[in-house]
């Protein structure tokens, strides 16, 4: 008798709680964080360490290497094709290009003034620099390392997202309330929207339709339509929301809540809080492993890297008080051969004489 392989999969076995992994120390003021799904390695831009640091992800959380690039870098960005590591220098006005799998120094690209934000465009092979100082965003190609233009923003311009589904760019400005919207491919602007104060990063759900912005003045999420452009509501969060990930299904969205200490988890669909975690002081920024689906968050105030296991779910909460028909045998009945379509009674079944297929969705 022939039996296909079983594979345990999320309908059989699911737990109950997110959990805090570890703290890894990294250095002084990790800000960005970026993940090498297939070297398993995260990477963390310690701002004040004037270094980026690779934290293992398989196996017990430990420092791989850690690197000196320019001066407070805040943002880092990942190119899976070369294996390269790239941080925004925001006092060095420059990009540092590292080796992922050793951290040797490779190159250095010249940006505008102060960079606090960056993003990779892997079908454009394109680096997008938010010049904060200079109202502007560097486009800078990614193998050649050559500045292939500026796009003009407004003042703050800071962390960027990318709809390449749609071929449009969003650059948040901190300082102007606004986003600016652009052509990641002609580097032509597009127009701005407005949002609220103190915009510090975006990111983009192309499954949910979605460009999210965390105002860190009013601690609030803005959700603004792809399509339109238009702004579809604001959810509150945490004290000073920075930094901002979306779960590898586009299911959930974490905030770093800088001011508060944790990490708020919204329902990408309804825009709705699910719950909050509790990481190290003041997060900066977060990432999730697609692998395994943890969520990496970088403490700027405790200099650590915390790593968290299913982050979707809330705490666990006392057992529900049973169903009245919890415990009590199955009722007679028949369900259809679906080969043949003859009735098959309940007795037939517990004979293990066909099989019953179950489907669940949730």
């Amino acid at each position: 008798m022939h039996i296909e392989p079983f594979a345990e999969g999320a309908a059989c076995a699911v737990g109950v709680a997110h959990e805090v992994d570890g703290q890894v120390p990294v250095g002084l003021g990790p800000e960005g964080v970026a993940v090498d799904a297939d070297g398993r390695r995260a990477f963390a831009a310690c701002s004040r360490s004037n270094a980026l640091v690779a934290v293992r992800l398989d196996g017990p959380p430990e420092v791989a290497w850690r690197a000196a690039v320019g001066q407070e870098p805040i943002p880092v960005a990942f190119d899976p094709p070369t294996g390269r590591v790239f941080t925004a220098d925001a006092r060095s006005d420059s990009v540092t290009v590292l080796d992922g799998r050793t951290g040797r120094w490779l190159d250095r690209a010249r940006t505008g003034a102060y960079p606090a934000g960056l993003a990779f465009h892997p079908g454009l092979r394109r680096l997008y620099c938010g010049d904060t100082a200079a109202g502007t965003v560097t486009a800078i190609d990614v193998d050649t390392l050559r500045r292939l233009g500026t796009v003009p923003a407004r003042l703050g311009a800071g962390s960027i997202a990318l709809d390449a589904r749609r071929g449009r760019a969003y650059c948040a400005n901190m300082l102007d309330a606004s986003v600016t919207v652009f052509d990641p491919e002609t580097l032509r602007p597009l127009g701005h929207i407005p949002v609220q104060e103190g915009p510090c990063k975006a990111v983009v759900s192309p499954v949910t339709g979605h460009l999210y912005v965390a105002s860190s003045l009013h601690g609030r999420l803005t959700r603004i339509s792809l399509d339109s452009g238009d702004v579809l509501d604001e959810v509150p969060v945490g004290r000073a929301p920075v930094g901002l990930a979306v779960s590898s299904d586009s299911r959930w969205i974490y905030v770093c809540n800088r001011g508060a200490g944790t990490v708020s988890v919204l329902d990408a669909a309804s825009g709705t809080e699910s719950h909050r975690i509790r990481v190290g002081n003041g997060p900066g920024d977060c990432a999730v492993d697609p692998v395994t689906g943890r969520l990496l968050v970088s403490n700027a105030g405790s200099g650590t890297l915390t790593m968290v296991t299913r982050p979707w779910l809330p705490p666990s909460s006392p057992r529900p008080l049973a169903h009245p028909a919890e415990g009590r045998s199955l009722p007679e009945f028949t369900l259809p051969d679906l080969r043949t379509g003859t009735p098959r009674r309940s007795v037939e079944w517990a004979q293990k004489r066909y099989i019953i297929c179950f489907f669940a969705s949730w």
